[in-house]
């Protein structure tokens, strides 16, 4: 991967207070591929995490507690609304913890949203909060956006114009799996989708194929946006204290500047809801049983299937498996972390809270239950 950016030093401050980098982007993005990739290099071999998680039952901080010693898991809620107080409280904890010395004195803190989570409402949370205020400030959003499933997504879901209006930084992420043409056009697209935002500084644009862009050129590329404000907080901070990141955008397409646009002059406004249900997995069931029921799963829900991951014990061994949205076909690899006596074999299933009669009876009928977790944003 070739970077347009030089990565010069970064910018210093006499800030004391521990910097928090937001990371964004919708379910199935890439992010965890990405910060459990950071987690092993220098800038962030020594952050602190805070993962929020929609179900019960959490993969990414499972995937990602084993490489840093201090974590905190927001589970069954989306921080940027009803999650709001348990990211506080998981902030809070956290530096209490480092103060007291019952964890080691963390020098920054990656937190890292559900896919369903706009960053402003968490972004003008850590500005309100005089307490959050007092010990924490953000350095930067960083938006995840896949190449594979960008129109679609960005077409279809509101939480994904948000967060890629809020970013400062913005992650074209498994650039491998799309032509060197898709991803011209792709990035036409969505700078032109940007620039309705009129944002007086839009975000950086990078590229990662299979999780390889490296925190030097991620911190490299905020700390030139900073220093390019000359403001002491990151332009995303402006932005939300505009209320510019809740701007409904239009879905992305391609024409040419000054060319009169029917979709550019109307606008969209969408309201997404979304629930988190459990799929237990017996180990008698075989990988190739389990991966035709998930089969059977994506044509009966259809759009309504937002995502799936989990960790599951299958007669021929133990997997992860996950899917993201508009994809066609399971990711399926071997699940080599530890399993203990309170691993769960199962997924999570997100799914529309909108979903027809029919669907929800097949769900049922699949064993597929609800946790009782409604993320509205």
């Amino acid at each position: 991967m070739t970077l347009s950016i030089s990565t010069t030093e970064l910018v210093r401050t006499d800030d004391k207070r521990i910097p928090v980098y937001l990371l964004t982007g919708y379910l199935g993005s890439g992010k965890t591929s990405l910060l459990k990739s950071w987690l092993a290099q220098a800038e962030f071999k020594d952050a602190a995490l805070v993962i929020n998680e929609l179900g019960e039952v959490g993969l990414d901080n499972q995937l990602l507690s084993s490489a840093t010693e201090s974590s905190a898991l927001v589970a069954n809620a989306c921080v940027c609304c009803t999650g709001l107080p348990g990211l506080a409280e998981a902030l809070e904890d956290l530096f209490w913890a480092r103060l007291e010395r019952r964890m080691p004195r963390f020098p920054n803190l990656v937190i890292e949203t559900t896919g369903l989570a706009e960053p402003g409402p968490v972004a003008e949370a850590l500005r309100s909060s005089d307490l959050l205020n007092e010990r924490y400030r953000l350095a930067g959003v960083m938006t995840c956006l896949s190449a594979s499933t960008a129109d679609a997504v960005l077409k279809q879901h509101a939480e994904a114009r948000a967060q890629l209006a809020g970013a400062d930084v913005l992650i074209i992420t498994k650039t491998d799996l799309v032509s060197s043409e898709n991803l011209d056009a792709l990035n036409l697209r969505v700078q032109h989708q940007l620039a309705h935002l009129e944002l007086e500084k839009p975000p950086y644009l990078l590229t990662s194929a299979r999780a390889d862009l490296s925190a030097k050129d991620l911190l490299s590329s905020l700390a030139l946006r900073l220093a390019s404000t000359n403001e002491a907080s990151p332009p995303s901070a402006q932005a939300i204290a505009l209320q510019v990141v809740t701007t409904p955008l239009h879905a992305l397409h391609l024409h040419k500047p000054g060319e009169s646009c029917a979709i550019c002059e109307q606008g969209h406004d969408h309201v997404h809801s979304a629930q988190a249900l459990w799929w237990p997995i017996t180990s008698s069931l075989s990988i190739d049983a389990l991966q035709a029921q998930v089969s059977e799963l994506q044509k009966t829900l259809g759009a309504a299937l937002l995502r799936l991951k989990g960790r599951v014990q299958t007669a021929e061994g133990r997997y992860v498996v996950q899917l993201a949205p508009f994809e066609t076909q399971a990711e399926v690899c071997a699940d080599e972390l530890a399993w203990s006596d309170s691993t769960l074999s199962g997924l999570t299933v997100i799914v529309s809270s909108d979903l027809p009669e029919a669907s929800a009876h097949y769900l049922v009928q699949q064993g597929i239950s609800s946790l009782g977790v409604d993320a509205k944003t």
